[in-house]
């Protein structure tokens, strides 16, 4: 309540007071009036009546003041209530209007912690987007000299990587799994099943059961990638030839001709340091005989008539050509001929059934050893010995 209400509140009061007071007044003095004017007219009926009329004269005189007393204090009174109303009602209106402003107050204080609120959410929420941003252009930032690292090696190191596709294209007589390989560190690999629009990582095997294409090629951590290649296959079923050996077409024939040189055993040394009299004997042994040269050659070029059991290109990394000394039968999986002969090139030479045109009295060997380079080609038929002799690079496979 401010400091004029309650001045404002006061004079009411005290109007409200003088009020009051002032009926109270007039009231006396009209009731002195009444009383004179009815004594003259007492007097004049006592003369006439006598002492009676006095008494009864006097008898109503009291009660018409008594009248006019309560008539006043009923009018004080009520000027009192009325002045008690109008104070209560002035305090009440006041502590309503109290009560009223200490609510407004309330409201501003939750609105105010409201704002402070929603402002504190919203800083956080900016700085949030801030931090992001910022992370974002560090990662940007990291991105790029990671590729200008990237770039410089690349300008230094432009030659793709070499892809191999494991087992190699050729005729099988049951599923295999497919993988690709890469020689260099953090290389990725990928394949496609039948044309080059479905690449697929092929880091770890794939079944695979069906005659088709298969295409693949590698990337290296340095973005260099290598051409797409094709491997075909052809699942067969008409392996006739029993265990480590597979049907080779010759002549409107079929011969079967051994997988590995002898033993014919996966993952075992080849026998060298035989001759091709001993040869001969341990493959009749088997019930088989020494391959000819026409057979041996039939199995290596394959259908396509290659240079080499892989292609027509030489590859060092295919078969053991370039190394000090013989390897296990199967190791190079790669130096395989489309039909399932493996090691025809380069490992041991061969020793063959035929015997040189110039030299009839000596034996033809074929395919190289470990230390003949690119010279252990399919047709390669340049060299005969003695059928008695014996050497550390030659060996011998078996045909049926």
């Amino acid at each position: 309540m401010t400091k004029r209400s309650v001045i404002s509140f006061m004079l009411k009061y005290l109007w409200v007071l003088f009020v009051a007071f002032a009926l109270a007044a007039c009231g006396d003095d009209n009731g002195s009036g009444s009383n004179s004017d009815e004594k003259d007219d007492d007097i004049s009926v006592i003369d006439d009546q006598g002492t009676s009329s006095e008494k009864n004269s006097s008898s109503s005189t009291d009660k018409e003041m008594s009248a006019t007393d309560k008539k006043s204090s009923s009018s004080v009174s009520s000027s009192i209530s009325s002045s008690s109303s109008i104070s209560s009602s002035s305090v009440s209106s006041s502590s309503i209007s109290s009560n009223t402003q200490g609510e407004e107050h309330d409201v501003q204080d939750s609105l105010k912690h409201v704002a402070d609120s929603l402002a504190a959410v919203e800083k956080v929420r900016q700085d949030s987007i801030q931090h992001v941003a910022d992370s974002l252009t560090a990662e940007q930032a990291r991105q790029d000299s990671i590729q200008h690292v990237l770039d410089s090696l690349r300008a230094l190191d432009p030659d793709p990587p070499t892809a191999e596709i494991v087992p190699p294209a050729g005729r099988y007589y049951n599923s295999i799994k497919l993988k690709v390989r890469c020689e260099e560190v953090k290389c990725k690999t990928y394949l496609s099943i039948g044309d080059t629009l479905h690449p697929q990582e092929a880091g770890k095997a794939i079944e695979y059961g069906e005659t088709g294409s298969v295409f693949f090629y590698a990337e290296d951590s340095l973005g260099n990638k290598s051409e797409w290649e094709e491997a075909k296959y052809d699942m067969a079923s008409d392996n006739i030839c029993g265990t480590n050996a597979y049907p080779v077409p010759l002549g409107g024939k079929t011969v079967c001709v051994d997988a590995y040189e002898y033993p014919n055993k996966v993952d075992e040394l080849p026998r060298d340091m035989v001759s091709q009299e001993q040869a001969a004997a341990l493959c009749q042994q088997e019930g088989k005989h020494l391959c000819s040269l026409a057979e041996w050659q039939a199995a290596c070029k394959s259908k396509d008539n290659t240079r080499y059991s892989y292609g027509d290109s030489y590859k060092e990394s295919k078969c053991n050509t370039n190394t000090k000394a013989a390897k296990r039968s199967g190791r190079k999986d790669q130096c395989r001929s489309w039909f399932g002969m493996y090691d025809m090139n380069g490992n041991l030479w061969e020793w063959t059934s035929t015997t040189s045109k110039d030299h009839p009295n000596m034996y033809l060997v074929a395919g190289g050893a470990w230390n003949t380079g690119n010279e252990s080609k399919c047709t390669d038929s340049k060299f005969s010995f003695y059928p008695q002799n014996q050497y550390p690079n030659v060996g011998f496979r078996c045909c049926k």
